[in-house]
């Protein structure tokens, strides 16, 4: 199997928390409850000859559009979902077939076909892409080209963060040799709370949100206006998309009715990721995790007219075009058909 550039980075995850991507993502939930909760759920949606849609290492409220279709018989008897395991790279279940369906970053994947690997995108999850630029609230740093001489944070040389420097490098008209890129693993709070950064880059619906509740306020800088890469998305392989698409067809519309849910209803989230994070029982982590559900809303559903759940080719086309500009394409040349194929129902 082909090692691609964003496996070894989830591999990172084993001795931290998740992203993926959506990264940490356990920071939503704590210790013992959410593990054996991810332990649960990955046996669960093992064996069989079902459609198992894969989700990152832990169980989180971000991931509640996916419970609540589960929860409320949007998809067919036959669908399970399963959370990967620490050891697993992104793509690797679904690539070995244990997964038909994964929510992964549309912009990694394309690296990864790039790399040979069959990879399609087939539906949306995020409409806007969560990769931004946080600064502690008191920074003199207010927009993109405030960084230049700073030093800024990056879990690590690839991975969706570090497409979105690149892509804040860029709107900034600064390079690399303009700023000092510290590659800190999965310790941003840490590192932009002791001052070892001056800023780091991460997720605005988790990264932010839950370093402002753990006692650091900071601000968010968009990478660009538009940013030219797609986020968190459903992809599923080619193969499988050949034989299997009415079944893939009907697990992507149902999970847009379960975003459709989640949206609507941070409450209902909350208490559906209950069963898999049985932490959110305390009232406390159960508000903090309704914090993290209002912000993944926003990137769900950012506009009013947003259609929840849909991918466009076009947005793809551009995402390619500046991921081949920026070197981070392997040598399998792609079009925006060859990693885009919509399967929404209208």
């Amino acid at each position: 199997m082909t090692t691609t550039p964003d496996v070894s980075r989830r591999s990172l995850l084993a001795g931290g928390a998740t992203a993926g991507a959506l990264a940490l993502l356990a920071a939503c939930s704590s210790g013992t409850a959410a593990k054996s909760a991810a332990s649960a759920s990955t046996s669960a949606g093992t064996g069989g000859s079902g459609l198992v849609i894969g989700l990152t290492y832990t169980p989180t409220v971000q991931f509640a559009p996916f419970y609540m279709a589960l929860a409320g018989g949007k998809y067919a008897s036959s669908v399970s979902l399963r959370h990967h395991g620490a050891q697993e790279g992104q793509f690797d279940a679904l690539l070995a077939g244990t997964e038909q369906l994964v929510v992964a970053g549309a912009d990694e994947a394309a690296v990864a076909a790039s790399n040979g690997n069959g990879l399609v995108a087939v539906g949306g999850f995020y409409q806007a892409y969560p990769g931004c630029v946080i600064v502690p609230e008191s920074s003199d740093i207010t927009t993109l080209a405030d960084l230049k001489g700073r030093t800024i944070g990056t879990p690590g040389r690839t991975g969706e963060t570090w497409y979105t420097l690149e892509v804040a490098l860029k709107t900034a008209g600064l390079t690399e040799d303009d700023v000092t890129i510290q590659e800190i693993g999965f310790t941003q709070q840490a590192a932009l709370a002791g001052g070892k950064v001056d800023a780091i880059v991460g997720y605005s619906n988790n990264d932010a949100v839950q370093i402002a509740q753990n006692g650091t306020k900071v601000r968010t800088i968009a990478a660009a206006a538009d940013v030219p890469l797609v986020g968190a998305s459903l992809v599923t392989t080619r193969d499988y998309l050949a034989a299997h698409r009415e079944e893939l067809a009907d697990a992507v519309t149902a999970s847009a009715a379960g975003m459709a849910l989640f949206v609507d209803d941070p409450d209902g989230a909350v208490t559906a990721t209950k069963k898999y994070v049985t932490d959110l029982a305390d009232s406390t982590q159960a508000a903090n995790a309704r914090e993290v559900a209002l912000a993944t809303g926003k990137l769900i559903r950012p506009e009013d007219s947003t259609v929840v759940g849909s991918l466009r080719s076009e947005e793809v086309g551009a995402m390619i075009t500046f991921l081949g500009g920026q070197g981070l394409l392997g040598s399998t040349s792609l079009t925006a058909d060859d990693v885009c194929d919509p399967l929404l129902s209208a």
